[in-house]
């Protein structure tokens, strides 16, 4: 028996993340399973010996890294696979090497998101093509365009700025961000048809997250994606930086209030050819699944291998837990470095402040400041108010005092 299964991450608080698992689904024949890409080798039920799951791996399948290699009935399709220096215990990707390199080799070629992957599969020498991001692939909703665009995770600024020139269009702020993310896949999942309706009826969508820039391609809404020219390198996403428009943000900003509202415009070509290939790798990934010969390694050489990893994993943690440590005592005694010289200054300055010629100068000082408030033929009168006791200038002596107590010195006689 063949069952078809796509990967989601129900932990993560990324709708983008979403849309990727969701434009999966739609390549599949059906989906019989849904797998956590987290926990990939987690048993599953209610399957013969010789019953094999076919299951469409993308996004970053192995960023859970101690839960490769995924469960013995899989027979995975990995297409659209973005891959970090490091997985979340810090392991680097590099040193990925016997069982769990042999397994990805017998899914080859794998198809890579970006450029950054596929130089990560250089240096391990295993097989791959660039195929680009699943949610190139999404099917447009039947929808009209409708007279709104959309703002989607960018600064206050860009939003402010659309709305002050939008001329009657309705501008809509919207997010990727998911607070409280449900754990229930078809909520998920009907919030993801929701979004991309939304997206498919915008006049066009401005954004900074890459999987909406590549859903509003596949749904043909004209998109900009933009990024901050200090900081962010949009050439990560390559080739996919290559398929849409980008500006800065403080460009764009200029140009609204240069030129106003902008029109419409139309999403570069160049894209549908890379549709065409991610389909062509899921189709002949999805061929290949199914004589796939199961278990891809036997159960003792996966099992030897987790067991390695695992020593290995042991070692970089205490590795890091020791930097931690270290930069933790750092900074204590750095603060306690700091809490001394305040002290120290502290002490000093209250000293200064009580000697009698000091307190003399700051109540001149201050009966100066408050004169120069007055215009030169109304001063005298001032001074005589002053001296009679019914202009009182500010006691500068209490205030610096006060301040001083604020931050614990002198302490308190009580």
């Amino acid at each position: 028996m063949i069952q078809y299964a796509i990967a989601w991450q129900p932990h993560s608080d990324n709708l983008g993340d979403d849309l990727r698992t969701y434009a999966a689904m739609q390549l599949l024949p059906r989906v019989d399973r849904v797998l956590d890409a987290d926990n990939l080798d987690a048993p599953l039920e209610g399957l013969a010996d010789d019953d094999r799951v076919i299951a469409l791996l993308s996004g970053n399948v192995l960023r859970e890294n101690t839960h490769w290699l995924p469960e013995k009935h899989i027979a995975p399709v990995c297409v659209g696979v973005h891959l970090s220096q490091e997985d979340v215990w810090g392991m680097p990707f590099a040193r990925l090497n016997g069982a769990g390199k042999d397994y990805l080799a017998a899914c080859a070629p794998i198809g890579c998101r970006d450029q950054r992957t596929v130089k990560l599969m250089e240096q391990t020498g295993i097989p791959h093509t660039l195929t680009g991001c699943l949610t190139l692939t999404l099917k447009r909703p039947q929808v009209r365009t409708q007279n709104y665009v959309c703002c989607v995770d960018v600064p206050r600024d860009v939003v402010q700025t659309l709305r002050t020139y939008a001329a009657g269009c309705d501008v809509q702020e919207l997010t990727h961000q998911l607070d409280n993310p449900s754990a229930d896949f078809d909520a998920r999942m009907e919030n993801v048809r929701q979004m991309l309706r939304i997206y498919a009826g915008a006049r066009f969508i401005v954004t900074r997250r890459l999987h909406c820039a590549m859903a509003c391609l596949a749904v043909g809404t004209p998109v900009l994606l933009l990024y901050n020219s200090d900081y962010e390198d949009v050439t990560r996403f390559a080739p996919m930086d290559q398929m849409v428009r980008t500006m800065p943000v403080e460009a764009f900003i200029a140009q609204l209030k240069q030129n106003g509202m902008p029109e419409a415009w139309t999403n570069p070509m160049g894209h549908e050819a890379w549709q065409e290939k991610l389909t062509a790798a899921v189709e002949n990934g999805l061929s290949a699944a199914e004589t796939m010969p199961l278990p891809i390694l036997p159960g003792e050489t996966i099992q030897a291998w987790r067991t390695q990893r695992l020593r290995q994993l042991a070692v970089s943690s205490a590795g890091k837990i020791r930097r931690l440590e270290q930069q933790q005592l750092t900074a204590l005694h750095e603060k306690f470095s700091f809490i001394l010289r305040e002290d120290s200054a502290k002490s000093v300055l209250t000293a200064m402040l009580n000697e009698p010629e000091v307190r003399s100068a700051l109540q001149k000082a201050a009966r100066r400041k408050l004169l120069r408030g007055y215009p030169l033929h109304q001063r005298p009168l001032a001074w005589l108010q002053m001296k009679k006791g019914k202009l009182t200038p500010e006691d500068w002596h209490a205030q610096a005092m006060e301040q001083l107590q604020l931050l614990g010195w002198p302490e308190s006689d009580e």
